[in-house]
Order: structure tokens, then sequence, then C-alpha cells
């Protein structure tokens, strides 16, 4: 069962069960950049999924839109090595 799930199960009230899910979803998101930025040496790794990442960084991390831009044009180097190196950073 998925975090969501188990949480739904939870018959008292508080904010802290939104808090994780906000904390386990944030941490999926940058989990999958981390991989695109790992990756991104060998392969073009745009794509819809990422964009949908970076709109949630955007959104929910203090400094997201310029974090996010910066993946955005490390992933658009040319170079295989300058691209991870950017990305990763």
């Amino acid at each position: 069962m998925d975090m969501k799930g188990k949480l739904g199960n939870v018959a008292f009230s508080g904010g802290w069960s939104e808090e994780m899910l906000d904390r386990e979803q944030l941490r999926s998101v940058l989990d999958a950049l981390d991989r695109d930025a790992d990756g991104c040496s060998e392969k073009d790794m745009r794509s819809e999924e990422l964009e949908d990442a970076l709109t949630f960084v955007e959104t929910n991390v203090e400094n997201g839109v310029t974090l996010a831009n910066a993946f955005r044009t490390a992933l658009a180097y040319r170079e295989p090595w300058r691209r991870r190196e950017a990305a990763l950073q």
C-alpha cells in the first residue's frame, strides 16, 4: 500500500499527514531528478514527466524557479560531460 493509502486510514485529524505526503512526494521528485541528472550524459532526459517534476519543484521548493531553470539549461548543453556536471549541481 502506498503512503497515501496508509494515511487515508487515519481516523484523527491533523496537518501532519499532509506534511508527510508533501515530503514523500518531494523526496520522490528529487530522486527522479537525481536519476535524470546522473543519466543525462548518455541520453536526452527531457520529457513531459521531467517537466511535471520541475513544475513541482518550482511551486514547492524555495528558489524552485531558479533551480528548475538551471536544470533545464543544464540538460540543453551539447557536451555530455558538461550536461551531467551542470545537472548534478
